[in-house]
């Protein structure tokens, strides 16, 4: 039934409901009262200067792997994308796939190489996390914040673990052939009916788009150039991400350190990484009160600026994201104009 779908965003909404009324319904409403909506505006200017840069990034990836597309194109795509990725459990990988069908539906069908450049996309994202994160465990160990230190530790040990599992899938071919058929004949043991008919489509796909895949991350790989861009853009854009949270707070007339703003996003980021729950509804704005609360800040102010951070960055996204699907679609209504997969031209000239 369509109704259960909305049931972990109604679950989250309640989780919501349940920090306020922990932190003091009166007190979080009286510090929301007087927030300045100057600093909220230049909060939401953070979010889209990091889904701008976040954009860029991807767009420098698809243009390595010889992708040709516009840049609206590619925008479009990142945003639908991460409405999928809030609206699906598990990794923020749901609206990986869906990005890639929107932006081939517009540049030709090239999925190997834009899953390549995807691919790319998230281990440049990790590796800024992985350095904050990495600093963020020591910095709670330095402040004394013991049960903070202990729970970075352990979501370091478990993203290292996933990313370290995923890089030796998709190392190899075959190994990654082994693992989509596997994965195939698993759901068609569940869904025969449905399943059973996209067999040999299936089958032609992966034997088809694996070869450009792999290429594709290779290319990647080598071109330095592109590696480097690309990185600056991921650093750049999680600058983004702790400026929007540290503008929240001044909103609220409230100075916090940076660096806890720092901590506390690492943390959200990797629960949400690791949640069952889509996009983490409810959990992550848990989570991160609760650490900001840890770090020294009061309660009610610690709920009030979580809530907020994931009004600009999760919850105005999802029904943004909701509107644009319904209203455009997946599938392009033209023909498109962004061009075709010009990867083997380019190979050709540059050989």
């Amino acid at each position: 039934m369509e109704w259960k779908k909305a049931l972990p965003f109604l679950a989250g909404l309640a989780v919501i409901l349940a920090l306020v009324w922990w932190a003091g319904t009166e007190e979080v409403l009286t510090i929301l009262s007087g927030a300045s909506l100057t600093w909220l505006g230049a909060a939401l200017l953070a979010y889209l200067g990091g889904i701008i840069t976040w954009a860029l990034r991807w767009h420098v990836l698809l243009e390595g792997v010889g992708v040709k597309a516009r840049f609206r194109d590619t925008l479009a795509a990142l945003f639908v994308g991460i409405l999928f990725n809030n609206i699906t459990p598990g990794a923020r990988g749901g609206g990986e796939a869906i990005r890639a069908y929107y932006l081939a539906g517009r540049t030709g069908p090239s999925y190997g190489r834009i899953l390549a450049s995807i691919t790319a996309d998230r281990i440049l994202d990790l590796i800024p996390v992985m350095v904050m994160m990495l600093f963020s465990m020591f910095y709670a160990y330095w402040r004394g914040v013991y049960s903070l230190f202990t729970l970075l530790l352990l979501l370091n040990v478990i993203i290292i673990s996933l990313t370290g599992l995923a890089t030796v899938i998709i190392a190899s071919e075959s190994r990654m052939r082994k693992i989509l058929f596997g994965l195939f004949r698993l759901l068609a043991r569940i869904m025969p009916s449905r399943v059973l008919k996209y067999e040999e489509k299936f089958g032609q796909l992966v034997e088809t788009n694996i070869p450009h895949f792999a290429n594709g991350l290779r290319t990647i790989s080598r071109d330095r150039k592109t590696f480097t861009v690309a990185l600056g853009y991921s650093f750049l854009t999680w600058f983004f991400v702790l400026l929007r949270s540290y503008f929240i707070f001044i909103s609220l007339s409230h100075r916090v350190s940076f660096t806890d703003v720092m901590v506390v996003q690492m943390i959200g980021t990797a629960v949400g990484l690791i949640s069952i729950i889509p996009g983490g509804a409810g959990l992550i704005e848990a989570v991160t009160a609760g650490s900001f609360v840890l770090l020294g800040i009061t309660r009610e102010m610690a709920v009030t600026a979580s809530i907020l951070d994931r009004i600009i960055s999760f919850w105005l996204p999802l029904v943004a994201g909701i509107i644009f699907v319904a209203k455009f679609g997946l599938k392009p209504k033209t023909a498109s104009l962004g061009g075709e997969d010009t990867s083997d031209k380019s190979r050709g000239k540059n050989g």
